[in-house]
């Protein structure tokens, strides 16, 4: 019976201790998000062929820290754009 208390104890540790590290997480990545500024957009569009990620890879590779598919302005189609935190 004590080993069967212990080990409840234990989990219960165990998930409040995951409580407080996932909501660290959440919130320092909500901060993060907020400085990225894109100066550069492409031509290209993006697609079901041109996925974000190899929006990430191509802007990467022009020496911008980061690089998403958004919509620069008011109807204008989905672009690659690129920028730095």
């Amino acid at each position: 019976m004590a080993n069967t208390q212990n080990l409840v104890g234990f989990f219960l540790v165990v998930i409040l201790a995951a409580s407080m590290f996932n909501t660290n997480i959440l919130v320092s990545g909500g901060k993060h998000e907020d400085k990225i500024k894109y100066t550069y957009c492409t031509d290209t569009l993006c697609s079901d062929s041109y996925l974000p990620h190899m929006c990430f890879f191509d802007c990467t590779s022009k020496r911008f820290q980061t690089g998403t598919c958004i919509v620069p302005s008011p109807n204008a189609p989905l672009r690659c754009c690129c920028g730095n935190l």
